[in-house]
């Protein structure tokens, strides 16, 4: 590999890892009003090394060189700008670039705020968090949402814009404060992890790195003494069991392999480890929360030798509590699913059908496909093959769609 080629890679490394905890040191210096004038920082301080390092070698400190380089940009930044108000370099100064862990995990929660302010919709809170706390590009995000890079771009300032309205504070809120937003940040980590769980369209299944980005927020949410509630522990739980099983979703031919069929010990047992420990820091609740549940659900799943073993009677009762907190469609297909196994396929047939009417199911792949499977499990091959057709007229990743055309070809085949 070449030197430019090594700069580049160890440059590419170090923007994933420290671009969220620097722009979080920026907004501390800025204040949130100006998320655009930060972004242009780090852009220029991660170009300045991918121009210097080439020629005089990198660093023997990396990150602290990353760190040091930003706050001069910043520093004359300010003096360019801010001409026609007195700026007083002695309070910049008092801000340092630190490296002090409390600090960096106090910065990034508060960033995290910000960006996941109740005022913003759902998609900007997670496209913003994606963007300023997790340190991925424009186009990274837009072929996760399916768009375009100008129309991410577009969504991000107007967020930005709405955040300069709002007149946000750089803050960790506490009191009552804090109960009305917390909610909001925990949505958006879920969101994204849940956007990198089920890919859409395209070749893959799982975007893993918003699945990873996703649960170490949702671990730095649990590390902080003000933000570490019953609920952020159960929602540290659910993504750590669910992502335990990513590297078993996938066969060795790209294939999507069902709960059934997954090879349990590729399961990661130190998430799943995790995912217990946080689940019982999670009874310090008062009451339970959707992540409670769900999280209760996903430990029944881990917590089985094989699929045989699998408690389907106790999911099926945190489906029904599940139903009661949240009653949305695709929560009352999950549940169905669950009823297959303890019910029979009839009853879950019949309860799949009462949701048939719902607009949000009507090109959700996943609903469609489940009826085909319960239809197939009882015997009545060509609604089964309709039902798989309909499927894959609905947006599918690539081993998603092989999976379910291959089901709709078995309806074909004479037993």
């Amino acid at each position: 590999m070449s030197k430019s080629g090594g700069t580049e890679s160890l440059v590419e490394g170090l923007f994933r890892r420290e671009a969220g905890r620097l722009a979080a040191r920026l907004t501390r210096m800025f204040g949130p009003a100006h998320l655009s004038l930060v972004e242009d920082v780090l852009q220029d301080t991660f170009a300045a090394a991918l121009a210097r390092w080439p020629i005089d070698g990198a660093p023997e400190r990396p990150a602290a060189w990353l760190a040091a380089v930003a706050r001069n940009k910043a520093l004359d930044r300010l003096r360019r700008e801010i001409r026609e108000q007195p700026f007083d370099e002695a309070l910049f100064d008092a801000m340092p670039m630190t490296e002090e862990a409390q600090v960096d995990l106090d910065d990034t929660l508060a960033l995290m705020f910000v960006a996941c302010h109740p005022a913003l919709g759902e998609d900007a809170q997670a496209m913003l968090t994606l963007k300023t706390v997790c340190g991925f590009g424009v186009n990274e995000i837009a072929r996760a949402y399916l768009t375009s890079a100008d129309a991410i771009a577009q969504r991000l300032v107007r967020a930005k814009a709405d955040i300069r309205k709002l007149g946000l504070t750089f803050e960790i809120p506490e009191g009552g404060a804090l109960a009305e937003r917390l909610p909001a940040l925990l949505q958006a980590i879920y969101l994204l992890f849940t956007g990198g769980y089920t890919a859409g369209e395209g070749e893959d299944l799982i975007v893993a790195e918003f699945c990873v980005e996703a649960l170490r927020l949702a671990e730095m949410v649990t590390r902080h003494p003000v933000t570490a509630t019953g609920e952020a522990h159960a929602l540290a739980a659910l993504l750590s069991f669910q992502h335990a099983r990513a590297s078993a979703r996938i066969g060795n031919a790209g294939e999507l392999l069902r709960l059934a069929e997954q090879n349990r010990r590729l399961w990661n047992r130190d998430l799943i480890g995790r995912g217990f420990a946080h689940l019982q820091q999670a009874m310090i609740a008062r009451e339970l929360s959707v992540y409670h549940v769900e999280a209760g659900a996903a430990a029944v799943h881990a917590s089985a030798a094989d699929f045989e073993s699998t408690d389907w009677q106790q999911l099926a009762h945190y489906y029904a509590m599940l139903e009661e907190l949240k009653p949305t469609p695709i929560v009352r297909l999950n549940a169905a699913v669950a009823s297959a196994y303890a019910e029979g396929p009839r009853i879950a047939l019949l309860k799949l059908d009462s949701l048939s009417g719902d607009r949000k199911l009507e090109d959700y792949a996943l609903f469609h496909a489940t009826r085909g499977d319960l239809l197939l499990k009882l015997g009545r091959r060509e609604a089964a093959r309709i039902a798989f057709r309909r499927a894959l007229a609905c947006p599918l990743s690539d081993p998603e769609r092989a999976f379910i055309a291959l089901r709709a070809d078995s309806c074909r085949r004479v037993s």
